[in-house]
């Protein structure tokens, strides 16, 4: 079932941000300050890019399709952001220091075409980073796959896994490839995101299925905050 992203962008730009453990690893891995040129991909309410602007100074680009999630995006000075596909990146050849995505790369039509399309609009040198989730992390997810286990298969579904993204990474000719784990303990205290089906994984499940682990969780903070997890795989490579 296709994810109307329009729809649900008022509830992920309330109940999303950036995730800390993510932008400390990007700004640990690649050197950026003002000279440099971002591009997040799929960038959704660009929360990700705003916060390596905060960080680094950097000029930043957002590419995203829905409409709805661009309204959502801060206004900043040195962002901007463009109607588009990853696989149709509508922007210069050999322009960015630094492409990324953010768990994003499950929605592509075509991940090959996305990173032929990263390697053209990145300069010689370049830095590419697919921050993603491996099957293990799919299945450990807490909240999500814990509360809402039905998630589990339709997400499997829908990932590739690290192997095939290096694979097709090395076919696009990215070279120097390399994975880095980010693991960031989380305590919620409210199931607002949740209810409101902020993540794309809850609009796969049934309505009874989702209601059942909804139940279950607002059970469980009536005695007080849960503690979670929140596991990403980063997967880089340079032209």
């Amino acid at each position: 079932m296709p994810v109307d992203y329009d729809a649900m962008s008022s509830a992920y730009a309330s109940g999303r941000s950036a995730n800390s453990g993510v932008v400390d690893k990007l700004t640990a891995h690649v050197t950026l300050d003002v000279e440099s040129k971002v591009l997040e991909v799929g960038c959704g309410t660009a929360d990700h890019i705003a916060a390596l602007l905060d960080a680094s100074g950097c000029h930043g680009w957002g590419v995203e399709p829905s409409a709805g999630m661009r309204r959502h995006a801060p206004m900043m000075d040195g962002l901007q952001l463009v109607a588009g596909t990853a696989e149709a990146i509508p922007l210069a050849d050999e322009f960015f220091d630094f492409v990324f995505t953010v768990n994003v790369v499950h929605h592509m039509t075509d991940v090959a075409a996305y990173f032929r399309e990263a390697k053209r609009v990145l300069k010689a040198g370049g830095t590419l980073c697919t921050v993603t989730e491996s099957t293990e992390m799919i299945r450990n997810r807490k909240p999500l796959s814990h509360y809402w286990p039905a998630t589990i298969e339709p997400e499997l579904g829908r990932y590739q896994t690290v192997e095939t993204l290096l694979d097709a990474m090395k076919q696009a000719g990215f070279t120097n490839t390399e994975t880095h784990n980010i693991s960031t303990p989380i305590a919620f205290t409210d199931a607002i995101a949740y209810r409101q089906k902020a993540y794309s994984s809850l609009l796969l499940i049934s309505d009874v299925e989702f209601g059942e682990g909804l139940q279950r969780l607002e059970a469980d903070l009536q005695d007080g905050p849960i503690k979670g997890n929140s596991e990403y795989v980063c997967i880089w490579g340079r032209t």
